[in-house]
């Protein structure tokens, strides 16, 4: 006989907990506590997962159930949890399912099943989606964003040599996507090879980079250099927008032969290094292999190689290599949905890119309902991991927002307060402070103007448009 007063009371717990604050976990620390049996914390850890979606949280809580590990054995809570993660398709969940209810009675067995898809239809995927997830605008989708003009951007920027002495790693994220960094340390030639993700701005500016590979020499002053040349302008429908952008700079930009010619002991040991990953068997070796793929395009042997297999791990549920995947969709806007729904998917991770990412596209991407509520969820969550580029995009909503239940200039000044000397180069920041001083409680018009001189002075510097900061 099934107890229908506990079914009742765990569904009002269950409502309960996912109407707390949520903030975007760490799956991959979240599964350490799992493997070393610190199941208190890896329940925490899969609860906070789960809030947002992610199905190998649900499937982790339903073994925890399931087993009763470190809970008590509960097949009503291991039965909704996997039903949840069936949602996604995640693994043999279903399969479970079906296994266990075919073991019940009759009338059990109905009992379970409306027990699950009640919780489904009010806290399932459906919801959870509406809440902090895209909403595609399909009609928008056949429209392209060109720049100045043309349909692609420049992926390569060439300059002068860099001297230098740095050692980089050939996978830059081996250390946040829990790989072993030791692995492939690279010796140091003259030049940098380096690859950035930008965000072009309406005026064409480059405002946030992120460095995906860098190795070899000192990449200060190519960063440098780079950032003041104007991008092609992004745009829609007639109207200026931002956009993602992934360019190759320094050696990156050589063919295998220059290569070869120019740091022949790079080449050997790029060759090394990626012939030692083709051979390894985890999911990481795997992921950086794809990654030397995509980074070192002269290392394939087939046409779209290091995209199948970004591909083919995502499916596995790979975090990093959903984000990479899905990132590389909506760069080339070959397919605007997909593209959006890997990026989340690896949002439900904690991977702080993705989350950035995803709220860039809540915040302005022409094919999405555009949402500052969800944008400033995601911005905060990658802001707390210490992202610093979502620290200014959150400031920026809680001091702009047409929404006024989002404007929160206490919150704000004190995020300005937490990143100032992370930003001190930085024209936004002072923009924001600027604002901060004009909307805070002790108003300060003269700290208004001056940091606001400040802002344009230096967005000046960096060849970016400051025509709305002049006319404040």
């Amino acid at each position: 006989m099934v107890n229908m007063m506990k079914i009742k009371k765990w569904l009002l717990l269950a409502a309960a907990v996912h109407a707390s604050t949520l903030m975007a976990a760490d799956i991959l620390k979240t599964d350490s506590y799992f493997t070393t049996q610190q199941y208190d914390l890896a329940k925490a850890g899969y609860m906070e997962a789960a809030k947002l979606g992610n199905p190998h949280a649900y499937y982790q809580l339903a073994r925890m159930y399931a087993k009763g590990l470190g809970v008590e054995q509960d097949v009503i809570n291991a039965l909704i949890y996997y039903s949840l993660a069936a949602e996604y398709d995640y693994f043999n969940a279903q399969k479970v399912i079906d296994n266990t209810l075919a073991k019940l009675p009759a009338e059990s067995k109905a009992t379970f099943i409306k027990v699950m898809n009640d919780y489904k239809s009010k806290l399932g995927k459906q919801t959870i989606d509406a809440n902090y997830f895209p909403i595609v605008l399909q009609n928008s989708l056949s429209t392209k964003i060109t720049f100045d003009g043309r349909e692609k951007l420049k992926r390569t920027f060439y300059s002068e040599d860099f001297m230098g002495d740095s050692i980089a790693n050939l996978n830059n994220l081996a250390i946040e996507e829990g790989g072993n960094e030791n692995t492939t340390y690279m010796s140091t030639p003259n030049e940098p090879y380096l690859i950035l993700d930008i965000d072009i701005a309406e005026d064409g500016s480059i405002r946030n980079y992120f460095e995906v590979q860098n190795m070899g020499g000192s990449a200060e002053r190519l960063i440098n250099e780079f950032i003041l040349f104007p991008q092609s302008k992004p745009s829609i429908n007639n109207q200026h927008t931002s956009f993602v952008h992934r360019v190759f700079l320094g050696a990156a930009v050589y063919s295998k032969s220059i290569l070869i010619d120019k740091s022949e002991h790079m080449y050997a040991q790029i060759l090394r290094t990626s012939k030692t990953l083709k051979q390894g068997t985890t999911l990481n070796d795997r992921y950086q292999y794809a990654m030397s793929l995509l980074n070192f395009p002269w290392l394939t042997s087939e046409p779209q190689e290091a995209e199948q297999k970004l591909l083919a791990l995502a499916k596995l549920g790979h975090p990093s290599a959903m984000y990479e995947y899905g990132l590389l969709l909506y760069r080339e806007q070959r397919n605007i949905p997909e593209a959006i729904n890997w990026i989340s998917q690896s949002s439900k991770y904690g991977l702080i890119r993705a989350e950035f990412r995803l709220a860039m596209i809540l915040n302005m991407s022409p094919w999405v309902q555009q949402d500052k509520s969800k944008a400033l969820f995601w911005f905060s969550s990658a802001m707390n991991k210490g992202d610093i580029n979502a620290s200014i995009r959150a400031i920026d909503i809680k001091l702009n927002a047409k929404d006024k239940s989002l404007i929160d200039v206490e919150s704000a000044v004190q995020d300005l307060k937490n990143i100032e000397y992370q930003h001190g180069n930085n024209p936004e920041y002072y923009y924001l402070l600027a604002l901060s001083y004009r909307d805070r409680e002790a108003r300060d018009f003269s700290q208004f103007v001056r940091n606001m001189r400040i802002a344009i002075n230096r967005g000046n510097s960096l060849n970016w448009d400051t025509s709305e900061w002049q006319e404040l």
